[in-house]
This record gives structure tokens, sequence and C-alpha cells, in this order.
């Protein structure tokens, strides 16, 4: 653990705090990360997509387990391809997207075929977009199986017994959803949000495939900062990382905090 995750941490902490020298300057370069527009602009658009992903596979999530949760002719196929995209690598899943949904792609050549659009100039814009869409349906697409499966393990367990006997005692399908099966899934599906949008929040792959070039998230910036030839960028690598990790470990700490029993409730 220190190797892989707090010396890494230090020594961003530490480049954070000088030049490109190796000169110590002291929280100059802080200040002019964190007083730029790139930054703030970079940082509310990151948690933007990374939120509005998350909340999606989620609710998709959700959808997906409920209508799995039974036993049906062929649910084993069915379950195999809900679990498909565990299996592929972010940048295929990126690349998959910008074949089927870029203004060149696939969809764009079916509707042209089939007369809804005239051209590919009609279809639209889904890819390297400023607004994210493109980032939100592949990060969507590509976690939902993750919070899926993890509610689906809940559902297929004992929360049948337990609707089951909701409905013998007269409890409607809403009811028994609100107050039987979504008090049990809900930890599960904490859980699993909270990694899909670190994932999100912090991925590489999927923004430079599917990312706008004019509007980038931090982990661009912070890659192209810090592979800068003349190096005189680094140092505002350094303070992106820190940045980022802050973040992360902040939503962390908050949900363990809002998770964690009660005083009054460990007596």
């Amino acid at each position: 653990m220190a190797v892989g995750y707090v010396v890494p941490v230090i020594a961003n902490v530490i480049g954070s705090l000088q030049d490109a020298q190796g000169n110590f300057v002291g929280v100059d370069n802080w200040v002019s990360v964190l007083t730029s527009y790139y930054f703030i602009d970079s940082l509310l658009f990151t948690l933007k997509v990374a939120l509005i992903s998350t909340a999606l596979a989620m609710v998709i999530a959700v959808v997906c387990a409920l209508a799995l949760r039974r036993t049906f002719v062929g649910k084993k196929l069915v379950v195999l391809l809900f679990q498909f995209n565990l299996t592929i690598p972010r940048m295929a899943a990126a690349m998959m997207l910008l074949l089927l949904l870029s203004q060149t792609g696939m969809l764009s050549q079916l509707a042209r075929f089939l007369g809804i659009t005239q051209g590919t100039a009609d279809f639209p814009y889904l890819i390297q977009d400023q607004a994210g869409l493109g980032l939100v349906i592949a990060f969507t697409w590509k976690f939902f199986p993750y919070i899926g499966m993890s509610v689906l393990g809940i559902l297929q367990g004992a929360s049948l017994e337990y609707e089951d006997q909701a409905a013998v005692l007269g409890v409607g399908r809403f009811k028994r959803f609100w107050h039987v099966t979504l008090p049990l899934i809900v930890p599960a599906t904490s859980i699993a949000s909270i990694i899909v949008f670190t994932a999100a929040f912090g991925d590489y792959e999927i923004p430079m495939v599917l990312g706008s070039p004019s509007h980038r998230v931090l982990s661009i910036y912070t890659y192209l900062k810090y592979s800068d030839p003349a190096m005189m960028n680094r140092p505002e690598s350094y303070v992106l990382m820190v940045c980022m990790i802050v973040v992360l470990m902040a939503i962390i700490l908050v949900y363990r905090h809002l998770t964690m029993p009660k005083e009054e409730d460990r007596r």
C-alpha cells in the first residue's frame, strides 16, 4: 500500500511545491492552478460528467437487475450479455462507441440508409462534443454492469422472500419496492456507485478518445502538462494530481461518515 499509493502521493505533493528545476517555490504553483480558468472549468466539467454518468448507470443497473432477478427461459444468456461490458477494456469500449456513434459511424450510416437523415452532417453530434454527451454515454454503458451485478446478487437472495411475504399481506408493488427492496439494495448500490464515480472522475482512456479537444477533463490536462517536452508545466501536473486525489478522498470520507453506525446505534 505504501509503495503503490502513499509514496506517489508524497512525491506529487513535493513536486507541486517545486519549479521545473526542482527549486522550492512554496504555493506558487497552487495559486497559479487554483486561480486559473481552465482548472475551475475542467473540475466542474469532470464532476458533472462523473455525477451524471454514475446516476444514469445506477438507474439502469437497478432496472436491469429487477428484470433479471426471477427465473425465465434464456436467463443465463441474458445475464452473460449483461456482464459483457465488464470484460471490455476502456480503450476498446471507447473505440467501439466512436465507430458506432460518430457522425460517420454505423448509426449515422444506418440513419442515412433508412432516409432518416440526408447526410452525415444531419446526424446528432454525440462524440467529442463540448457538453460531454459522448463521455456520459460511454461511462454509463461501460460501468452500469458493475452496479447491476452487485444489486442482482442482493435481489436474488432474500429480497424475493421478503417481497412475497409483503405481497401476501396486501402491500402494493410500489410500496414493496420502496419499503422492502430499496432498503436492501441501497448499501450495495451506494458502494458500487462510489467506485463507478471514482473510475469516471479519474478515467483517461475514454476522454482521450471521445472527449472534446477544447473542453477537457482533469485527467487529460494532467497528462498533457506532465508530458510536456519542455517540462515547464510539470509542476502544475503535480498540483492537478493532488487535487484529484483530494476530491476523491473527500467523497470517500463523506460516504464513510454517512454510512458508519452512529454511537447510539452501537449501544
